[in-house]
């Protein structure tokens, strides 16, 4: 038709439309062959009895169908297609696209490497055709996605949802509900936002990630890793494995279990539960009063850490560092050095050795709990004050 707003009549036959202009008109009678819209318009929808759209365009494109089984084709750009009601086949080409699918039969066809793209539905249940990269749910009930061997990102809605990720590193987030997550092979994310959230992992299916805004959260089986993402205080217990726990800005307590885990509290007064030597914490300066709860014979708190309470019933080996720190021993025979800082050790019962590295470092003993000694290196010291300590041994030269 040319610039102007046409109205183009086919006929019977397979026939073709070239529609330049927004106010072109594309009329065809029911069973008069399978036609074809070919535009360049950044929007186009597809007006009765007519089966084929294809974009002409460099642009991103927003095409959809109608009542039939449409075949829509984008083209270089970001592209959304939709079929409507019909088992329609959408082509987004190069991009990231995007295709609303609102049919079982509608059929989704990409190339290797043509964008990221990404599927919304409303079905009860979807699994990613190859080559599509993310899945939203966007209907209401329970929806079941499946993804494939790419890098998938998953979202579910307000229902119990099942996500399954397939083999790829894949992001599933369940939504409101109380939602089942497999991530399958390769490092997988998981959004848990409902107490009642399951996480499925088996052995070696990768290093993967529960990422979570509730105040509690253990670490099931075979996941490595845990994130808070909320405001609050923060519990975070992990599992058998090497676990890494990332708290937020609050007073967060984090556990790793039997691991050799790396605990990172971030702001807020953080405590800490070390029960495997090779445990790391990790603290930031002036972030918080920070401590140390262990069950381990003997702890040297790290940087930036100010506390350690001794938890186990042994005899205790307890090291400070630069800070003002306080340690506390527990009933056995312990030994306490604070370090650099003006530090409080008490040792509680048993007969405890006391490391005074500083003139300022105040020693805690209560009464008949047990034959006591301060060990010193300072030039001079007076036990005539702590009238619960026995015995001073200069360790100078």
């Amino acid at each position: 038709g040319g610039a102007g707003a046409d109205r183009l009549i086919g006929g019977t036959g397979d026939d073709t439309y070239i529609v330049d202009n927004a106010g072109d008109m594309a009329t065809e009678a029911a069973d008069a062959g399978t036609d074809t819209v070919r535009t360049a318009l950044a929007g186009y929808t597809l007006g009765n009895n007519v089966e084929n759209l294809t974009y002409t365009g460099s642009a991103n494109f927003s095409g959809a169908g109608n009542g039939l089984a449409n075949t829509i084709t984008g083209g270089a750009g970001n592209d959304t297609l939709n079929g409507g009601a019909g088992a329609d086949t959408l082509i987004g080409g190069e991009g990231n696209d995007t295709y609303i699918v609102d049919d079982a039969g509608d059929i989704v066809t990409e190339a290797a490497d043509e964008g990221t793209d990404t599927v919304r539905i409303n079905l009860a249940s979807y699994t990613l055709a190859a080559n599509v990269e993310n899945l939203s749910f966007t209907g209401i009930g329970t929806f079941a996605g499946t993804g494939n061997n790419l890098d998938n990102t998953i979202t579910g809605g307000a229902a119990g949802d099942t996500l399954s990720g397939d083999a790829g590193n894949d992001t599933l987030n369940g939504g409101a509900g109380t939602d089942s997550l497999i991530g399958g092979e390769g490092d997988d994310t998981y959004i848990v936002d409902n107490a009642g959230d399951i996480v499925s992992e088996s052995v070696d299916e990768g290093a993967d990630t529960v990422r979570t805004t509730l105040t509690s959260y253990t670490l099931g089986s075979d996941v490595e890793n845990l994130s808070f993402v909320g405001t609050a205080a923060f519990a975070g217990t992990g599992n058998s494995l090497a676990n890494t726990i990332t708290g937020g800005v609050g007073n967060d307590t984090l556990d790793g279990a039997a691991g050799a885990d790396t605990l990172i509290g971030g702001a807020g007064n953080d405590t800490y539960i070390i029960d495997n030597a090779g445990d790391i914490v990790t603290e930031a300066a002036v972030v918080g009063i920070d401590t140390v709860r262990t069950t381990l014979a003997a702890y040297t708190l790290g940087a930036n850490v100010e506390n350690l309470l001794f938890t186990g019933s042994g005899s205790f080996t307890g090291t400070g560092n630069a800070l003002v720190n306080t340690i506390t021993g527990g009933a056995g025979n312990d030994t306490l050095d604070g370090g650099a800082g003006n530090d409080t050790l008490d040792g509680g019962a048993g007969n405890d050795i006391y490391v005074a590295d500083s003139a300022s470092d105040v020693i805690k003993e209560a009464v008949g709990a047990g034959t006591d000694e301060i060990r010193t290196a300072l030039a001079a010291y007076s036990i005539a004050a702590l009238v619960n300590v026995e015995n001073l041994t200069y360790t100078g030269s």
